[in-house]
């Protein structure tokens, strides 16, 4: 019976020693983070300011955006500048500079003429005298401003792989977590392919039509050479993230900039959202998400 009553002392004994361990072990662990859908910068943050410029490439990156989105085109004499359209009427004054150059496609101007254009008042006039950037100026410019946001690159034509893969790969840029592309275009993809390490994605951006016909089959031509697909928003349901993951391809919708949009979207497990707001997806609880098993 003693035997029994000096075993029970020690066992309390070493439980009461053990329980400070326990008790700061137990307030030291925090559950796993929940993966949070990825915020890309719809052509920076060009809600705030003009779209593709340095100004908003700066400000999506004091918005804490995961991604900027960068748009590269070719111009005249084969330099890589930042656009959207293939036309500067949109986005520049170049109808009052070059008023007989009409329809004013971005191929059909050299570099050194572009740099004569503004490309911020028709946003506002606080942006006057912003320049249309090369990829080489914003890929200069984040590394000089040390911002760390790694870039989603569209290439708007074929053709200018090789020379978009070149200089990232210059400037050190051209690996896993530093950059993404997309494209509508299939064969530029399929031509970045050998141009990149193994590890940085493709997403095959497709159309509200092609979206609408032929999910599955147009799913697995994907799934051959992209690690993605870029949908527009109005073409997103469930069953589409279901089928789309189930080829093992991310999904990320452009564009999202209603805060009901993204809270549903989110909540779908979508992977990245593209918002010219870059600000806002943020404060949407439901853009923290349980990963997928």
């Amino acid at each position: 019976m003693r035997r029994i009553t000096v075993f029970r002392f020690y066992l309390c004994a070493l439980f009461l020693l053990s329980l400070p361990i326990v008790l700061a072990a137990a307030a030291a662990w925090q559950p796993p983070s929940q993966p949070k859908t990825t915020v890309i910068a719809h052509r920076g943050a060009s809600g705030h300011a003009p779209e593709h410029t340095l100004s908003s490439y700066r400000l999506a990156a004091r918005m804490n955006a995961d991604y900027i989105e960068v748009d590269v085109r070719a111009t005249k004499d084969g330099k890589l500048v930042v656009l959207h359209d293939a036309t500067l009427a949109r986005t520049t004054n170049v109808e009052t500079v070059y008023p007989h150059r009409s329809p004013w496609r971005v191929s059909d101007f050299s570099l050194r003429e572009l740099k004569k254009l503004d490309a911020g008042s028709w946003f506002d006039p606080r942006f006057a005298g912003e320049c249309v950037p090369t990829l080489d100026e914003v890929v200069r410019m984040l590394k000089a401003e040390r911002v760390n946001v790694p870039l989603y690159v569209e290439t708007k034509q074929p053709g200018i792989e090789r020379a978009v893969a070149r200089l990232l790969q210059k400037h050190g840029v051209l690996q896993r977590g530093s950059v993404m592309f997309q494209s509508f275009h299939p064969e530029s993809l399929q031509a970045l392919r050998p141009l990149i390490p193994r590890g940085v994605p493709l997403i095959q951006l497709v159309g509200e039509k092609e979206a609408r016909s032929g999910r599955d089959e147009l799913l697995q031509q994907i799934a051959v050479y992209a690690d993605g697909i870029g949908l527009p928003l109005s073409a997103v349901t469930e069953e589409w993230v279901r089928a789309a993951h189930g080829r093992g391809l991310m999904v990320h919708v452009y564009t999202v900039n209603e805060p009901h949009d993204l809270a549903r979207l989110c909540a779908m497990g979508v992977d990245g959202v593209f918002t010219d707001y870059p600000d806002r997806p943020g404060r949407i609880a439901a853009c923290r998400r349980l990963p997928r098993h």
